[in-house]
C-alpha cells in the first residue's frame, strides 16, 4: 500500500537537501574578496604589488576578486576641492590618474596588470601611457583628470578606505573583513595567505598544485 506520509517526508527531505546544495555551492562560487589599499607613491605599496600579488595574480586569478583603490593616507578638503597626500602632491596625481585609468574598465586582469606595471616602472614618474597602453587602456584620461569625475573617484577611494582606518598601507583585506593576522602574512606571503583562504572556504583541495 501506497504510504504517502512517507512519501511526504522524503520529498521535503530532498528538497531540502538540494537546495542546501544550492546554497552552498552559490556560496562556493564566490571568489574570494582582496582589497587592497595602497598609494601611488609608497615604498610598501611597490613593494607589495612588485613582489606579491603581480607574480602571484595571474595564478590565482581564477578565485580571487581584486578590488585595488589608490589613496591611502590621503584626504580631502571641501569635498574634494583638494586633497593632501602623504607623500606629497605628486602622490595626489598618481592616486588620482590611476583612479582614472581604473575606471575605464571592469576587466580586472587589465586593472591589476596596468597597477602592477605602473607601481613597479613608473611609480615615481607618474607617465601612465605605456602601462595604460600595455593592457588595452586608454592614456588619454584628461576629461576624467580636469573634471568632477576624477574627484568622484577619489572620494569614493577616500570613503572606502575610512571604512577600515588603515594603520599602515598598503592594507590587505580578505572577504571585507580587515584581520591584522592575515595583513602581517599578506605583506610577507601573499599567495601562502590567499592559499590558506582558500583552502578554509573550500574552494580548492589540500594538495591543489596552485598552492604547493
Amino acid at each position: 500500500m501506497f504510504d504517502i506520509k512517507f512519501f511526504l517526508i522524503s520529498l521535503c527531505f530532498v528538497v531540502t537537501t538540494i537546495l542546501a546544495l544550492s546554497v552552498t555551492a552559490a556560496i562556493n562560487n564566490e571568489k574570494l574578496k582582496v582589497l587592497v589599499l595602497y598609494e601611488s607613491l609608497c615604498p610598501d605599496s611597490r613593494r607589495f604589488l612588485e613582489n606579491q600579488l603581480g607574480p602571484n595574480y595571474d595564478e590565482l586569478s581564477a578565485f580571487i576578486d581584486v578590488k585595488l583603490v589608490p589613496f591611502g593616507f590621503a584626504y580631502s578638503v571641501d569635498d574634494g576641492k583638494e586633497f593632501v597626500c602623504q607623500h606629497g602632491p605628486k602622490e595626489c596625481l598618481g592616486n588620482l590618474q590611476q583612479s582614472c585609468v581604473l575606471n575605464q574598465t571592469t576587466n580586472q586582469y587589465a586593472q591589476v596588470n596596468f597597477v602592477v606595471c605602473q607601481m613597479t616602472t613608473h611609480w615615481d614618474n607618474n607617465d601612465i601611457k605605456e602601462c595604460s597602453e600595455l593592457v588595452g587602456l586608454s592614456s588619454n584620461i584628461n576629461n576624467c583628470l580636469n573634471t568632477q569625475m576624477g574627484v568622484t573617484l577619489q572620494l569614493e577611494a577616500e570613503r572606502i578606505t575610512k571604512l577600515y582606518e588603515p594603520s599602515f598601507v598598503p592594507t590587505i583585506i580578505y572577504d571585507e573583513i580587515f584581520d591584522q593576522e592575515l595583513q602581517d602574512k599578506s605583506i610577507k606571503d601573499f599567495r601562502g595567505t590567499v592559499c590558506s583562504l582558500l583552502r578554509k572556504r573550500g574552494d580548492i583541495p589540500l594538495n591543489d598544485k596552485i598552492c604547493k
